[in-house]
């Protein structure tokens, strides 16, 4: 089998070989299939605690976008139409807001689910991956000489009743999920243009 060399378009302060980028979006990718059951888990838990409504089968309210934490879904023509630099800025601005929400689920849910401490872990280590997972896409932006897109800062809701805290912690639960969902397709298309 055949493996195509490309250029990939470099920063002038970089000194990264081509072999070490298209490793970087690798394990990338990696960290996104590993974060793909971890959010799914990490909702379903949420929404097992939550009580009625949330474990009802029929219970799927429309997710509602967040400040700096917009919804990841895009029609195939749309999503298609992206660059990478779009795809990376999306998904950077995404992951460095993530953390924030997700800290802000964790202390309502300290207060809502205090004994829950299996809940309380998986968002703290959600906390931790997005973290990582921005980390990695700066260093592949910088490797690639993509600029940061403008940021839209997180702020996280603080709702005054109990249904709301649960409901506003549905929601970003969720977005992590989609986000990441949408990140390792996105990633996915960088490791075929640049394989290892």
């Amino acid at each position: 089998m055949e493996v195509l060399s490309v250029d990939l378009p470099m920063c002038s302060g970089c000194s990264r070989t081509q072999q070490e980028i298209a490793i970087e979006i690798e394990r990338t990718h990696n960290l996104t299939l590993s974060m793909q059951i971890s959010s799914g888990q990490l909702l379903s838990n949420y929404v097992h605690h939550q009580g009625i409504p949330f474990g009802e089968p029929d219970f799927n309210p429309p997710i509602q976008p967040l400040p700096g934490l917009p919804l990841p879904t895009l029609s195939t023509s749309d999503w298609l139409g992206l660059t990478d630099k779009e795809r990376l800025q999306q998904n950077t601005c995404a992951f460095s807001n993530l953390p924030v929400y997700l800290a802000s689920v964790k202390c309502q849910q300290m207060d809502l689910n205090p004994l829950e401490d299996e809940l309380h872990r998986q968002l703290d280590s959600s906390h931790l991956h997005c973290l990582g997972l921005e980390n990695n896409l700066k260093s592949i932006m910088s490797s690639l000489g993509i600029v940061p897109g403008p940021v839209v800062s997180a702020q996280p809701l603080e709702p005054d009743n109990a249904f709301f805290m649960k409901l506003t912690g549905y929601y970003i639960c969720h977005l992590f999920q989609d986000w990441v969902n949408r990140c390792e397709k996105d990633i996915a298309l960088l490791t075929k243009k640049y394989p290892v």
